[in-house]
């Protein structure tokens, strides 16, 4: 046996476990998935050429990955297996396929499906009562995710009807909409986080957040495509689809019946297309024998259906070249690399920036300064470097290396889990970050990155509380600001006061804890005091506060700039503490709206915190909880889904604003 083939399926082995680890663990993804898919192509190869070098747990013969005990809330052990799907990217080798199946079973015919880039579930159903839910995981066993699972709508805890056996699987994607998950990363953005890559990681790693709460926000949405358990009442998947949708679930509005591949083929094409006008994502086509019994005949792999098979589309790469790497300081002192490229327009935006994530990143894919890039938009949302083209690199190009030193303060970077941190209190970046995050969470208007710059600059403005010290005269110093904005800045400055606890806790800009974990800590600790004080035990105690969130609460606290910060801040007027409730009862108290189009005079934030305060909630899709859409100017799709709800009222602005109007009487 040649020691060369050993190695190199031992390398290719090891590569693929970890990016597995990565991607059904820890919701990341080092490399596209056209790439996953040639090296386990290439794995496969080798190992059926050398069948003594097979191994049962190498990535071609295992579902998943391994499912780290300590990640999960509990696992539980799957009645019937749960497979992958063998993937494909060439209408040659779906010719081949069938081809090959064909000589097993004649007469066939498919089902096609849209491929969901989700979250694989498996949905138990025991005398029509949903009983568990388990991620697929290892495919023997997977996490229980009942919990989180029944807050999203269209996953029905009892099923409709009574044509169904008393045992029932229901399995079928967890999704998260492209608009929500823009909408969940601008506010990671805002608090100073490593925005999520894309959608299908999101959806993960909410189905894990222990706060049932919080997961009810992200809206997170579910598609079902197959059944399995004895006794069904059908034998085919195209039928099983309309049991499907009779019994309470979303199923795939697109399926497709095809008698030939000629059929198939159309559909790919039509796909291709189509997909870009979905609200979620996509990335290929799945293609399934439709009878029960051919598919029993044809039986499964160790690790995949022969009966069903993923066309994938390839993502279309766009060259671009590499000018220059920013190294941006965050207001918690983390470093990240963004690429600066020549300017390339990709499906619908020119992309002039791309990031690098981190030091791993950079060096796994070798990049030099000067290199020529081949992006893709994963998704089509969200740029990010596949490939380089080593061909065109020339011999004046130097790799890129990561920085020692802070870039904008000097002081050397400290290294935590593969991330850069400046850890250095008076760094210039950081505090206008931190500055930036207090105005925009405090709502001051009229006030920008610019202003703040030079405020800074002119030595005005060293710590937000120092916005409180703010004269007209030295603001009349700054460039471009005159007698009118100057009074205005400062009026809204006053303004500012007058936010809840709540708000002023968030904008202090403490690490993991956001809007929702500053609500959170104020229910249960009713004044500043409190919670400077308050234990481990006591903070960990709290639904959905963990280890790292209680860890970050006490070093924030334990400082002694930041107590001056909170001291000073209460001295000009800010309110530390929550009023008792002695408010009489809200109309708005439980019940929940949604907003379509634009507002005239409030913004959509303003609207949703002055509900939030009567005591209702906002979600930014309709659902089966809304009990209101109010209408503005320009409205979306929104209306429509709603008035096909009806326990939705419909309100107009003007009746809004009555209704607020009654309500501060």
């Amino acid at each position: 046996m040649d020691k060369k083939i050993e190695k190199k399926i031992y390398k290719i082995r090891k590569e693929l476990l970890k990016y597995n680890d990565q991607y059904y663990n820890y919701d990341t993804s080092e490399v596209s998935d056209l790439y996953f898919d040639q090296k386990l192509k290439e794995l496969s190869f080798l190992e059926k050429k050398y069948p003594e070098l097979q191994d049962t747990t190498s990535p071609t013969m295992k579902v998943g990955s391994k499912i780290h005990e300590k990640n999960s809330i509990s696992t539980v052990n799957h009645q019937y297996k749960m497979y992958s799907l063998r993937n494909t990217y060439s209408k040659k080798e779906l010719m081949i396929w069938k081809t090959k199946i064909s000589q097993s079973v004649h007469s066939l015919s498919f089902v096609c499906e849209p491929k969901y880039d989700g979250v694989s579930v498996n949905l138990i159903y025991q005398n029509g009562f949903l009983k568990n839910a388990v991620t697929r995981g290892d495919g023997e066993k997977g996490e229980d995710v009942t919990k989180n699972i029944k807050t999203i709508p269209y996953i029905p805890l009892k099923l409709k009807g009574n044509h169904y056996p008393t045992y029932l699987e229901i399995r079928g994607e967890i999704i998260l909409s492209i608009r929500n998950f823009i909408e969940i990363n601008k506010k990671r953005i805002k608090n100073g986080q490593i925005p999520y890559v894309n959608p299908r990681n999101t959806a993960s790693g909410t189905l894990k957040i222990h706060d049932t709460q919080e997961v009810r926000k992200r809206n997170l949405f579910c598609i079902v495509f197959h059944v399995v358990g004895n006794n069904l009442p059908f034998d085919t998947q195209y039928e099983a689809i309309k049991y499907i949708k009779y019994w309470g679930f979303k199923a795939p509005d697109t399926t497709r019946f095809c008698k030939s591949m000629k059929e198939i083929f159309h559909f790919i094409d039509f796909w291709k297309i189509y997909q870009n006008q979905l609200p979620y994502q996509t990335d290929g086509i799945v293609i399934k024998v439709n009878e029960y019994q051919k598919q029993f005949l044809l039986g499964f792999t160790n690790k995949y259906p022969r009966w069903a098979i993923a066309y994938k589309f390839r993502q279309k790469l766009y060259e671009t070249q590499l000018l220059s790497i920013t190294f941006q300081v965050g207001r918690t002192g983390i470093i990240t690399p963004v690429a600066n490229v020549v300017p390339t327009f990709i499906t619908g935006t020119t992309i002039k920036r791309v990031v690098l994530y981190n030091d791993r990143f950079i060096q796994k894919m070798g990049i030099h300064y000067g290199d020529t890039l081949l992006l893709e938009k994963g998704g089509n949302i969200i740029p990010k470097v596949t490939e380089i083209n080593i061909k065109k690199r020339s011999n004046q190009t130097f790799p890129v290396f990561f920085l020692k030193k802070c870039p904008s303060c000097n002081s050397i970077l400290t290294k935590k889990n593969e991330l850069f941190y400046c850890t250095h209190q008076n760094c210039f970046s950081q505090r206008i970050e931190k500055i930036m995050h207090f105005v925009k969470v405090m709502n001051i208007k009229k006030i920008g990155k610019k202003i703040i710059h030079k405020l800074y600059k002119k030595g005005f403005l060293y710590s937000f509380y120092n916005l409180y010290e703010l004269k007209k005269k030295e603001l009349l110093q700054i460039d471009g600001v005159k007698e009118k904005l100057a009074c205005s800045i400062l009026n809204n400055i006053e303004k500012s006061k007058e936010n809840p606890y709540y708000r002023i806790l968030f904008s202090l800009g403490i690490r993991h804890v956001g809007e929702y974990i500053s609500k959170k800590l104020t229910d249960n600790f009713w004044n500043i005091n409190s919670l400077m004080h308050a234990s481990y035990h006591h903070l960990i105690s709290i639904s959905g506060i963990g280890k790292e969130i209680a860890t970050s609460i006490i070093t924030y606290f334990s400082n002694t700039e930041h107590k001056h910060i909170i001291k000073t801040l209460g001295k000009y007027g800010l309110h530390f503490y929550k009023c008792p409730i002695t408010k009489k009862y809200s109309f708005f108290e439980g019940k929940s709206f949604v907003f379509t189009g634009k507002l005239s005079c409030m913004t959509r934030d303003e609207a949703k915190n002055i509900i939030e305060s009567l005591g209702g909630r906002v979600y930014n899709t309709v659902n089966n909880e809304i009990n209101f859409i109010v209408v503005g100017k320009n409205f979306g799709s929104k209306l429509k889904k709603s008035m096909k709800k009806n326990h939705v009222i419909i309100l107009t602005e003007h009746i809004f604003l009555k209704m607020l109007k009654k309500e501060k009487k």
